[in-house]
């Protein structure tokens, strides 16, 4: 219950919307019934930690200082410590999605600059799912992106940021749902 209402305090929507995709797309890579349960179900804490970030930093409509980026930077530790008292399965794939979301492929990422196949399978594709859902909504900071826009950008991203083979397979559960009419 706890950590719902803190949930609720940090952007409900997309932390929904995220895990939503994240089980989609972890369906769609062929992961077993239960991998798919437990990514849905942890990638919704994967910001938890900005709630410890200020309002005055989540809500900028300005771009980011470098001080101000290292604060927001922050909400990964912040994440990991908020749920360090929690041990079941779920609360470790969260731990691990919280740690890694932000890392990238070519090892330029934070908390501690993995690569390749370090980082996790659950941080990958939480990594494509909040990005894609950050850069295809209206933000403080900006509009909402056109959904070419969205994927041209992603495809831009495949190698440096994002896992290639992922990115692929990503690309492909958008282009199909939206050839199927689904909502995403």
């Amino acid at each position: 219950m706890i950590l719902q209402n803190v949930l609720e305090m940090v952007d409900p929507v997309h932390s929904n919307r995220v895990s939503l995709l994240a089980g989609q797309f972890a369906r769609h890579l062929n992961l077993s019934s239960h991998e798919v349960e437990v990514i849905q179900a942890a990638a919704k804490y994967h910001d938890i930690g900005k709630i410890s970030i200020p309002l005055s930093i989540l809500q900028s409509v300005e771009p980011f200082t470098d001080i101000q980026r290292k604060i927001m930077q922050r909400h990964v530790q912040y994440g990991l410590s908020i749920l360090s008292v929690y041990n079941s399965e779920e609360m470790e794939v969260a731990k691990t999605i919280i740690a890694t979301h932000h890392e990238r492929w070519d090892g330029k990422g934070y908390p501690n600059g993995l690569s390749g196949n370090n980082i996790p399978l659950a941080g990958r594709i939480v990594a494509l799912c909040d990005v894609f859902d950050a850069l295809s909504s209206e933000r403080p900071y900006k509009p909402a992106w056109a959904l070419g826009q969205v994927l041209d950008y992603i495809r831009s991203e495949r190698g440096k940021a994002f896992d290639p083979e992922l990115t692929d397979k990503f690309l492909e559960l958008i282009c199909e749902g939206v050839s199927e009419g689904i909502a995403l």
